[in-house]
């Protein structure tokens, strides 16, 4: 069975609870002959409530029972405070000290964080007595951090409670890019921490690559990959297809050891199968709503798993492959598109189990109806597995000459299959390269490449992907310069993904030693310490406040200033988006500030914006998560213009045609709860097309103050 919480394994995403969560497990024990079993549990920290759960059995037997036990110090130790941090708050830490069996005497309360004093103070408790204390808490760093909260008394009572909140960057990711051509004969680039001066050092990375394929910025793509915090089936495949050749480059990255690596692997290969329908297809972010490109994607990513020897489910396996093969079994005619068949038939041909047939039928007669030239590589390579070079490089050709003849690398026009020219351009290189194809030129293909790539601020994740696939291809190339760092000779290209504090301790300088000219790429990928101002490319994006009658609440922080609220209020976040083009699949993000939780409708009744006969929302989302930080929506925009790939009719998820229609709009709400005092920063929500990344928009950040109850 596949089930699971809200938004499954994305959940692991969101930030760790605060404190310890109290879960222990016996194992199996065997019942003594009186009848009676004793289990012995060492409990954390905590004061509460807890279930004890025991199943028990014997041949023809079953049992099971419950009961809720209190389990307290004698003096006992309660903080509450929010669920997470961003840099910039000041938040309010309640404690709690209820003396239940201790003697009448002073305690003495002290809070401490990295070893430093938070808050030092004395309680005179009565038998019985219970007392609060408000502590100030301000993160001075990104990160986990622990506050450590300890009450002392006499008969040797100490009780402690470990709090660790997770502390958010108060804006998103900024990337830069340099290149530099280094001379012949001694020409040299010198990194150092200059570079992060305004970035928070413990979110950046600062990544260089040198020589002849530097521009496709190898470091740089695999940090932007490892950052991206959402994972629909492709984003999470295009994660993890990359490491599945990263271990050669992976000590000098300093991304993983291989171990890791192949944990990480395996986590995707795993989690993708929770997307798979009963037919054998996947979703984008679950079993629904299958996409057949998307399927031959995920696929080819199983396959070359399996290739690599990955565990990979063989009855979801077979399924995929077998809601190809009927996939091509049972398609119909086209005039224009094509995409997902050609994907299908490049991975069925992987497997061993294309029609030869087809492919020669696909490539005789309709070669010049597939609309993208990856299409077109696809059943080139897919002929070159399957023994036919003829056809295959004649594929191959087509598909250099629709690159040649279509949009420039660097542009940009709504696809239903992810895509992009600059996509296409890597995935051709990639193809030929495995497939050994020499009509390719690759080197002229890795020109339009880089230069497409470093003209770009954003990139979406299957350019990154397909780039690193291409990067991998390639690598032999890499071999011929001839470089130093700090001095020591180097074989082939210098690849470095490092730390602000790496390049603290020890700046690094690569030198070229060559007698012709090499190329040097930087990229800084990194948080920044102040937000960016409103933004607004291709979207436009509105955040506003109600109260659960319908009344506007004017919340300067919505705007960029400084709203004020009272502790138990709650409130109707609505958002409202533009896509000024239509189609394009869209991710709304809306970051919460510390201090407000959402009252999430799959949990609680109280969060259902249903019963709010004033709101009219305007979209169904493919997807959302309520997350302690954020909520989150995707959409697919398919564009009035949109025409299926399987039939050529309008209005399937499968859309192919270019979606140059009027705009699309989404209005979304959920309901919030002021819960914890102080200020808080109110960091801005974002609007984004995941494949044209160019196209976004964002609010502007502010700061939000929440008031005690009993506050004035």
């Amino acid at each position: 069975l596949r089930s699971g919480g809200d938004a499954g394994a994305q959940g692991l995403q969101g930030s760790p609870p605060v404190e310890e969560t109290v879960a222990l497990y016996s194992g199996i024990v065997t019942v003594g002959a009186d009848g009676t079993a004793s289990v012995d549990f060492d409990m954390p920290d905590f004061n509460g409530t807890v279930r004890v759960m025991a199943v028990a059995w014997s041949a023809d037997k079953l049992g099971h029972a419950s009961k809720d036990v209190i389990v307290r110090d004698k003096v006992a130790l309660t903080a509450s405070g929010p669920r997470f941090l961003t840099l910039g708050d000041e938040a309010r830490l309640d404690v709690a000290v209820h003396n239940v069996e201790g003697p009448a005497a002073a305690y003495a309360l002290k809070v401490t964080a990295a070893a430093a004093n938070v808050h030092e103070g004395t309680l005179d408790l009565k038998e019985g007595e219970r007392r609060s204390e408000h502590v100030a808490i301000k993160p001075q760093e990104v990160g986990e951090i622990t506050y450590d909260v300890h009450v002392t008394g006499p008969d040797g009572i100490d009780v402690a409670r470990h709090l660790t909140f997770d502390v958010k960057p108060p804006a998103g990711d900024i990337k830069r890019t340099t290149v530099a051509s280094l001379k012949p004969d001694g020409g040299s680039i010198t990194l150092s921490s200059d570079l992060v001066r305004d970035l928070i050092p413990d979110r950046t990375r600062i990544n260089l690559s040198v020589g002849p394929t530097a521009a496709l910025d190898v470091p740089g793509l695999l940090t932007a990959l490892d950052r991206y915090p959402y994972g629909c089936a492709e984003q999470t495949v295009s994660r993890a297809l990359p490491l599945l050749y990263a271990n050669a480059v992976a000590g000098e990255l300093g991304i993983a050891p291989d171990k890791e690596l192949k944990e990480r692997i395996q986590k995707a290969v795993d989690r993708v199968f929770e997307m798979q329908d009963g037919s054998g297809a996947f979703g984008a972010w679950g079993p629904s709503y299958g996409d057949l490109w998307l399927t031959g994607y995920v696929t080819d990513f199983l396959t070359r798993a399996r290739e690599q020897g990955f565990a990979v489910n063989p009855i979801g396996f077979n399924q995929a492959l077998d809601r190809l093969q009927n996939f091509i079994a049972y398609a119909q005619d086209f005039d224009k598109g094509g995409e997902d068949r050609a994907y299908a038939l490049y991975v069925l041909a992987r497997n061993g189990r294309a029609p030869i047939g087809e492919l020669r039928y696909y490539a005789d007669t309709r070669l010049d109806r597939f609309a993208s030239p990856l299409a077109q590589a696809q059943l080139g390579a897919a002929l070159a597995m399957m023994g036919d070079k003829t056809r295959s490089e004649r594929a191959f050709a087509t598909a250099l000459d629709s690159l040649d003849t279509g949009e420039p690398a660097g542009s940009y026009a709504y696809r239903s299959d992810y895509g992009s020219s600059l996509r296409d351009s890597a995935a051709l290189v990639t193809l030929a390269a495995e497939t050994k194809v020499t009509t390719v030129e690759a080197p002229r293909l890795i020109n339009v490449i880089s230069k497409a790539y470093l003209n770009r601020e954003y990139t979406s994740t299957q350019e990154q992907a397909w780039m690193l696939l291409a990067a991998n291809a390639l690598s032999e190339q890499a071999k011929s310069a001839k470089l130093t760092v700090n001095g020591a000779p180097v074989v082939g290209s210098v690849l470095r993904s490092m730390t602000a504090d790496a390049l603290n301790r020890a700046p690094l300088t690569v030198a070229n030693e060559g007698d012709s000219a090499v190329d040097a790429v930087v990229t800084v990928i990194g948080a920044a310490l102040t937000p960016e101002p409103p933004a607004s490319r291709g979207f436009s994006i509105e955040r506003s406040f109600y109260t659960l009658d319908g009344k506007l609440v004017e919340l300067a922080s919505t705007t960029g200033g400084n709203g004020t609220v009272k502790q138990n209020d709650r409130f109707v976040a609505v958002v409202k988006i533009e896509a000024k083009e239509a189609g394009g699949r869209v991710l709304l993000v809306d970051r919460l500030p510390a201090g407000l939780e959402i009252e999430n409708p799959r949990i609680v009744d109280s969060g259902d914006i249903a019963s709010l006969p004033w709101l009219k929302t305007t979209a169904q989302p493919e997807h959302t998560e309520f997350r302690d930080d954020r909520f989150v929506a995707a959409f697919n925009f398919k564009g009035s213009t949109a025409r299926s790939a399987d039939t050529g009719q309008a209005g399937t998820p499968a859309a192919t045609a270019e979606a140059k229609g009027p705009a699309e709009t989404a209005t979304l709400a959920y309901i919030v709860r002021a819960v914890t005092p102080g200020t808080f920063v109110h960091p801005a929500a974002t609007v984004e097309d995941m494949y044209r990344p160019q196209r976004y928009a964002r609010t502007a950040a502010g700061t939000l103050t929440i008031k005690a109850a009993d506050q004035k």
